[in-house]
């Protein structure tokens, strides 16, 4: 909203449409409980908070609601933010989905206490975890325990399944190459005894799809065997079609 009459947070959110109202007013207390010493105004036609300097600003759009917590408060929490369309100082919260309220939280009270140590002078500002490594690395170290002609099975499968869908996140997890987006979808196991290669998809999603490919009636997972990376190459679009219908769920939610 553009209009140089709103002069209130109040009347800022008053001029949206209730579903989107509820949002922002979701959002404006979250900030305010993070940082309830923050100054409360419009700035820049926009809804901000300053407490030792600028915290955050947030913005309704058409599609999204826009969060600003400047470059800082964004690439500390790069990973978290993983999921959403970002920029160097913003990010964008899709209005068609709840808000993550617990993650606004934390980055308000990470730029409280970056605003706190700048004003007190401290070249440090906040002391800070060592960096975890990245998934990358992790995979990459993963990968570098296998043997060559194992090694080169696994990296044709993960591109396989990393190709089937944009949205795909990788990293170790069960000890493991797993995918996932918002939610866990599948964990490449990668071998098992009989030289098979096994993929887990444990989103509950799958047992409603039906599938030549897939495997197993338990209650909430379904297991794919490939016999080499070859057979799995030749059942990439039926692969790609599994993975796909198990986002669509998820972006339903």
């Amino acid at each position: 909203m553009k209009n140089a009459a709103i002069t209130t947070v109040d009347d800022y959110i008053a001029g949206f449409p209730p579903p989107v109202r509820k949002l922002l007013s979701a959002l404006r207390k979250t900030i305010k409980a993070a940082a309830p010493k923050a100054e409360e105004l419009i700035s820049y036609q926009m809804p901000a908070y300053k407490y030792k300097g600028v915290l955050v600003y947030f913005a309704a759009f058409e599609k999204h609601i826009g969060f600003y917590a400047t470059p800082t408060g964004h690439a500390t929490f790069k990973k978290e933010l993983a999921n959403y369309k970002t920029g160097k100082g913003s990010v964008q919260f899709p209005i068609t989905e709840p808000l993550p309220l617990d993650l606004v939280k934390k980055i308000v009270r990470f730029r409280v206490k970056e605003n706190e140590a700048r004003a007190a002078g401290k070249s440090v500002a906040l002391k800070s975890k060592p960096a975890k490594p990245s998934d990358e690395k992790l995979i990459n170290e993963w990968l570098n325990k296998l043997e060559a002609p194992v090694k080169k099975e696994i990296e044709a499968v993960r591109q396989i399944i990393r190709n089937s869908a944009a949205k795909l996140n990788e990293r170790i997890k069960w000890n493991a190459p797993s995918y996932y987006y918002k939610e866990d979808i599948l964990t490449f196991g990668p071998y098992q005894k009989d030289g098979r290669l096994l993929l887990v998809f444990h989103h509950p999603a799958v047992v409603n799809i039906k599938s030549a490919l897939l495997q197993g009636e338990y209650k909430d997972r379904r297991l794919v065997y490939f016999n080499n990376s070859k057979e799995a190459a030749k059942n990439k679009k039926e692969l790609a079609r599994i993975i796909s219908e198990i986002i669509k769920t998820i972006d339903k939610k």
